[in-house]
């Protein structure tokens, strides 16, 4: 029919310019016509999407697998077209072995899920080409896609590095497999103890360190995660915990030695040194009054509170407890370090056929004897401060005079028989609460102990309310000399004390 191809006359002779394409010279975007059943037309498509297409890969992420211990599983997303129904996927190791995926998830045509245990990487068969398999059977593979261990590996446990009071330096480390050269570290969320912060030394490692400040009133954790990555942007993050001890209260009773705890370089110290006792005549005393007096009261022991005191971190310090003036001696010298507290003085006898003897110096001076008609002078207060501080931090005051009462570290004692002691000092360093009175003057023959030291004031709380407050430095009471037993007059200092705040 005229105007119309008949399929036998398809030839050379009728469609003229025709020629014979060999497989190879047929282009992909070369077009031919397709007779489409469904709607008895011709259409043209191109060469390309005739026949059965194989699948693409485009990418696999992540790229690099962080190994670790080898625990847990490691999540892929495959990217590219074809991904019809009966997909699969697997790893090829650098030497041609398989590694099958736990699991594959067709999300769409253009995207796959693949789950595959950690266990199964290893550094020496780096890198993993992925492999894609359609549901006809085509089969792409893209080479070189992932490593193992392209991260910084953390060498260092994760949870606490460890607890400290004052600051220290702690080590986290990890290594770089891959580049061979050190991962640097940063802070990447949390936060570190106050006045500590990040350092990055070499061999892979960085330090937490510092000095704390200030010192949480009791102990805190300080939670956070530290970021470790390679010079090509790879990290690797893990989470870490520093406490931080509050203070800590070390009291000292006898001599010993006082261990200083990891980072810590200045410590807080009460050194109080033994009290003085009064003295008297020895023997038995004939009742006349020739052979009577009136005797000084005590002096407290020297007081040092000296905050900051620097000490070697990991050191140890040795430390003497002064003992108290016993039957009217003066009190022992109380050590820490370099810090001396000098002893009480002792508080003098009065006799009144022979007069009356000065009270003796010390850390707080003793009382002066009182005879018939005169009396001694107080002994004077002789605590010295320490080297560089400026007179702030040693504390003694001088006694009173003629049978008055020994000087406390707060206040001198006041003169005559019925004389007061000296106060003494208070301070919170025990416990950090509680406030405490130490290295109070022991009062005259009448008069009442200071704050702190011996005498009636303080009766309730000392088995003899004559003797100096033990443990406080705290001088004896003074007494009167008359007939009566050996020693009858006589009082003994307390003993010192040294208490360690850190």
């Amino acid at each position: 029919m005229a105007g119309k191809i008949r399929n036998t006359n398809l030839n050379n002779s009728v469609v003229t310019a025709q020629s014979s394409l060999s497989q190879g010279n047929v282009a992909t975007d070369d077009q031919v016509l397709v007779f489409d059943t469904s709607g008895s037309t011709f259409k043209k498509t191109n060469s390309s999407n005739i026949g059965i297409q194989p699948p693409s890969v485009s990418a696999i992420t992540p790229t690099s697998v962080a190994r670790g211990d080898g625990t847990g599983n490691v999540t892929f997303t495959i990217t590219g077209t074809g991904f019809n129904t009966g997909t699969t996927a697997k790893l090829i190791t650098n030497g041609g072995a398989n590694v099958a995926f736990s699991s594959v998830t067709i999300d769409s045509l253009t995207q796959l899920t693949a789950v595959c245990a950690r266990s199964n990487f290893l550094n020496a068969n780096e890198p993993y080409d992925i492999s894609v398999t359609n549901g006809t059977g085509l089969t792409v593979i893209l080479a070189n896609q992932v490593n193992v261990d392209g991260a910084p590996t953390f060498v260092t446990a994760s949870g606490s590095l460890g607890s400290t009071r004052g600051g220290g330096d702690f080590i986290i480390e990890a290594f770089d497999p891959e580049s061979g050269s050190d991962p640097g570290f940063e802070l990447k969320s949390g936060s570190f103890p106050p006045g500590m912060s990040i350092t990055n030394v070499d061999s892979g490692r960085c330090t937490v360190g510092g000095t704390i400040s200030p010192t949480p009133t009791s102990d805190t954790t300080y939670n956070f995660v530290i970021r470790a990555f390679d010079a090509a942007s790879n990290e690797s993050t893990r989470a870490f915990s520093i406490t931080a001890n509050g203070p800590s209260y070390t009291s000292f009773t006898s001599d010993g030695t006082f261990s200083v705890p990891s980072g810590l370089t200045a410590v807080d110290v009460l050194v109080v040194a033994g009290g003085g006792g009064s003295n008297g005549l020895t023997g038995p005393q004939i009742n006349n009054p020739d052979h009577q007096g009136n005797n000084g009261g005590g002096g407290a022991g020297g007081l040092i509170f000296m905050p900051g005191f620097p000490v070697t971190p990991g050191g140890t310090v040795a430390v003497t407890v002064g003992q108290g003036g016993p039957n009217g001696s003066s009190g022992q010298d109380s050590v820490f370090g370099t810090l001396t507290a000098d002893g009480g003085g002792n508080g003098k006898v009065g006799f009144y056929i022979i007069g009356y003897q000065p009270g003796t110096p010390g850390g707080s001076g003793g009382g002066g004897g009182r005879g018939r008609d005169s009396g001694g002078p107080a002994g004077t207060g002789q605590q010295p401060s320490q080297p560089g501080n400026s007179g702030a931090y040693g504390f003694g005051q001088p006694g009173g005079s003629q049978g008055g009462g020994g000087g406390g570290a707060q206040q001198p004692g006041g003169n005559g028989t019925s004389g007061k002691g000296g106060d003494g000092r208070a301070y919170t360093i025990a416990d950090g609460t509680t406030s405490v009175i130490y290295a109070g003057g022991g009062g005259g023959v009448s008069g009442v102990g200071g704050d702190g030291g011996g005498g009636p004031n303080p009766a309730p709380t000392v088995p003899n309310p004559k003797d100096g407050l033990a443990n406080r430095g705290g001088g004896g009471r003074g007494g009167t000399q008359s007939s009566g037993p050996e020693f009858g007059p006589r009082s003994s200092g307390g003993s010192g004390i040294v208490i360690v705040k850190t």
